[in-house]
């Protein structure tokens, strides 16, 4: 289990009252040794979250005709770990989309990776003629696989591709800022909104149409103040003038505060020389201690205000409490926001005036979905399964119970 499954789910389990029992459970081993070097690997469980159904709901798209699911033990990844892990320190994480058949990554890549301390998996068959949906589909998978092998740094967990496959890992870094902290995509880049030519006076193009819908308001805001995203282009790249109107007008106009546009001189429609890709490593880890920095600030700030509300009111404190810790995760704040809670609901007399602190309606069915995808994440599937379930018995037309069932089909799938 890695360090953020592990703190993610112990913030859960304290909020929602789960005992030390569970709390102290053995950490999952991993399904395969752990090798170093470039190798091809399958396997058997598919993410949760990577099934079209799931995909489709996260992307917000209803197809007419969604493509058929895939069986992931047909599906095969390239891995390539640095020869200087060990597992003692959590190492970067690129996952990668191409645009051709192939997941390797770049030969004079390899270096920078080993420098960098960045894992690297990449499907196999998930190129330009593959279904976006199963794209996705895949790129979850392998960082689902990868982050339960190895000791994954989340804070550089990083997708990335090139020309389509660019355009792809840029849609699902937009939509996916829970799960991908970086997004580098490199000659292609698609955006949720209507963008204008740079040169639009000069063109008969004058507008790029949105190529998706913007992720939902709480996803958002978390990639604007978050998540980095470097844009990579060529000088003569033919994505060229889209990719800087997505800087200019999309990230920057749109106020995410960590964006990079990097032009290479002389360039095509090819991969960048190795110089320049690491310049866009670089910039996709620079802003880590200044993010983590200001997130704890923040997290503090709240937590002040709930503990000044506790002392006027247990239920209105208790509940921004709980905002705490759903709002800023694997933050000093959200533990001692959770023990807070903890100790607030083993006390038989605080507990009494939390009777409608939390309702039989919606914030009920996001309490126990939150419980669910945290045994999810620490690899507890048989908890997670019996919650699930009563979310869709208690509220069966509701979108907590629409992704309940993603949910368990994505784990159906792996059994």
């Amino acid at each position: 289990m890695n360090r953020l499954a592990t703190l993610t789910l112990w913030t859960l389990m304290a909020a929602y009252g789960v005992s030390q029992a569970q709390e102290t459970s053995p950490a999952t081993q991993p399904d395969t040794p752990l090798k170093s070097g470039q190798f091809t690997v399958t396997f058997s469980e598919r993410s949760p979250l990577s099934t079209v159904k799931a995909v489709t709901q996260r992307f917000l798209a209803e197809l007419r005709n969604p493509p058929d699911d895939y069986t992931l033990e047909d599906e095969s990844f390239i891995v390539y770990v640095p020869e200087s892990y060990d597992g003692a320190e959590a190492y970067g994480l690129i996952v990668w989309i191409n645009a051709g058949p192939n997941g390797w990554p770049p030969r004079q890549y390899m270096p920078l990776l080993d420098k960098h301390k960045l894992i690297w998996v990449g499907a196999n068959n998930s190129g330009n003629k593959r279904s976006f949906w199963h794209r996705t589909g895949l790129a979850l998978d392998g960082l689902h696989n990868i982050s339960k092998r190895y000791n994954i740094d989340p804070m550089r967990t990083y997708i990335s591709g090139f020309s389509g496959g660019g355009r792809s890992s840029s849609r699902v870094g937009l939509t996916y800022p829970d799960l991908f902290a970086g997004t580098f995509p490199l000659d292609g880049v698609d955006y949720f909104t209507r963008l204008p030519h740079p040169n639009n006076t000069d063109t008969i193009l004058r507008y790029w149409g949105p190529s998706f819908r913007a992720p939902p308001r709480k996803l958002l805001e978390h990639a604007k103040s978050d998540c980095r995203f470097v844009l990579m282009t060529g000088e003569h790249d033919g994505n060229k003038p889209q990719t800087l109107a997505t800087y200019q007008y999309g990230l920057k106009r749109g106020k995410f505060e960590h964006v990079t546009y990097l032009e290479v001189p002389g360039k095509g429609h090819a991969l960048p020389p190795a110089e320049w890709f690491e310049r866009g490593i670089v910039a996709l880890d620079a802003p880590i201690e200044l993010i983590l920095q200001s997130r704890e600030e923040s997290a503090d700030k709240a937590m002040k205000i709930a503990m000044a509300r506790l002392k006027r009111s247990t239920k209105a404190g208790y509940l921004a409490l709980e905002q705490v810790i759903n709002d800023y995760p694997q933050t000093a704040a959200a533990q001692q926001a959770a023990s807070e809670v903890k100790r607030i609901r083993d006390d038989p007399e605080l507990s009494k005036s939390l009777q409608d602190a939390t309702p039989s309606g919606q914030d009920k069915l996001r309490g126990r979905l939150a419980l669910a995808k945290g045994y999810l994440q620490a690899d507890m599937p048989d908890d997670a399964r019996p919650l699930l379930q009563s979310v869709i018995d208690d509220a069966p037309d509701s979108e907590e119970a629409d992704e309940a069932r993603a949910l368990l089909e994505g784990m159906s799938a792996t059994e």
